[in-house]
């Protein structure tokens, strides 16, 4: 016969599910330009919805069809990997 958890074992399990199920498919993709992110999104289907920003800060979101939203976040960072270059780097991540 099966055991069942308490209800802090739930609690506990279901928080740690959250955690990595939540990082796991947190970035999708970076572009180190906007238009090029912004064909990027539309080739996957997704729509313009609302956009936030703030001095150097912006962060747009974009629905598709299915309901799932991404945001689309500028950030100062390397532009690459095999360089020190640094600029405004794009991020999608699923929300």
């Amino acid at each position: 016969m099966k055991k069942r958890l308490n209800k802090s074992d739930r609690a506990l399990a279901q928080n740690k599910f959250d955690q990595v199920k939540q990082a796991k498919n947190r970035i999708i993709v970076s572009f180190n330009d906007e238009e090029k992110a912004k064909r990027y999104l539309r080739s996957k289907g997704y729509r313009y919805q609302e956009v936030y920003s703030f001095k150097e800060d912006r962060a747009m979101l974009y629905k598709n069809f299915k309901n799932s939203w991404v945001k689309l976040a500028s950030k100062f960072d390397y532009l690459n990997d095999n360089t020190l270059e640094m600029g405004t780097v794009w991020n999608i991540e699923q929300i």
